[in-house]
């Protein structure tokens, strides 16, 4: 937004990063991917000195790896208990969805998250339903099985075709429509409804055509966490809390990487060694052994990207993921 109001670009490319943002933000929460690279990526997508300035590219760049694809989306909405996700994210995956169907102006502050097939199974649910429990189990938590009401506790758990009575009166068309499309209640119900929704929040939250960023084209700056494949490119910088470090091999961005680790506080080396497959590669050289400022010796006979997956490991570790980042060309 600083950008806009320094006419450094215009309105329309900021609603176009933001929509860009957003679909990434609400996909890695629906898919429980980890966020924890985010800062790093706005903090980067704001630089209009890479990529000629072209701040679409950058981001695209920026999310290239890690952007969950429509399947992705798909396959996780199947699966995740949304409703016990953190931050009201079954709530607010209903209510993007409602308002995104109508133009109607809906207080939806004290609407509730609706289970079709109820929390507690009552024994007209398990005589109505093959394997109630099992299904409930599976499924009860996930898109399909959820609607907005205001009227929650009245329903309770109801049979559903006394529920269904209830829902074709609702003012929220989500609500309505369960009434108007399914007669009975159960898993086909359920699969079929989260195929439906999750279809609008594909349309909602679009892919962004990734392919614009060819592999030839991996420049710049990424996150540790982001996977890149870097065969053939050269390591120019790394990123720790701020802190730039030019390089000019692999190598070099290993050790620089250890030694700041170690001059941010030394007990971190006590939790690499605790991780047995990172100790065993680094803790006992043999082909190209290199001192460290702390007098350590370490293995360095790595390639780039396995130089990556050990810093990237080793971030996760130390909790630092989202203050790492290196820069390729």
């Amino acid at each position: 937004m600083d950008l806009v109001d320094t006419a450094k670009i215009n309105q329309e490319e900021a609603i176009q990063l933001a929509h860009i943002l957003e679909g990434y933000l609400f996909r890695l929460k629906a898919c429980q991917m980890p966020t924890n690279g985010l800062n790093k990526i706005v903090v980067g997508l704001c630089d209009l000195s890479k990529e000629g300035g072209n701040l679409r590219l950058r981001l695209l760049r920026l999310l290239k790896a890690n952007f969950p694809d429509n399947r992705k989306l798909l396959e996780s909405l199947m699966e995740v208990d949304l409703y016990h996700q953190r931050n009201h994210l079954a709530k607010l995956s209903l209510v993007i969805l409602e308002e995104h169907r109508t133009r109607e102006t809906i207080n939806f502050d004290d609407a509730q998250v609706e289970h079709i097939m109820p929390q507690r199974l009552n024994a007209e649910w398990r005589l109505q339903v093959a394997n109630a429990d099992k299904v409930k189990e599976q499924y009860g938590g996930t898109l399909g099985n959820l609607t907005l009401t205001k009227y929650n506790q009245e329903m309770s758990n109801k049979p559903y075709s006394e529920k269904k009575e209830f829902y074709k009166d609702s003012n929220v068309s989500l609500t309505r429509e369960v009434s108007e499309t399914y007669n009975q209640w159960g898993k086909e119900a359920i699969i079929d409804r989260t195929k439906e929704l999750t279809d609008e929040l594909i349309q909602i939250f679009p892919m962004p055509n990734i392919k614009e960023v060819n592999e030839e084209e991996i420049t710049g700056e990424y996150t540790i966490d982001q996977t890149v494949d870097v065969t053939g490119k050269a390591a120019v910088q790394i990123t720790i809390n701020e802190n730039e470090y030019p390089v000019k091999t692999w190598k070099q961005m290993l050790k620089i990487f250890l030694n700041d680790l170690w001059n941010r506080d030394s007990l971190n080396y006590d939790r690499i060694k605790e991780n047995n497959q990172i100790s065993r590669m680094l803790f006992r050289p043999h082909n190209a052994p290199a001192t460290l400022e702390n007098g350590t010796v370490i293995e360095t006979n790595f390639s780039a990207s396995v130089i990556l997956a050990i810093i990237a490991k080793i971030s996760e570790i130390c909790d630092i993921t989202d203050q790492v980042s290196y820069t390729v060309k």
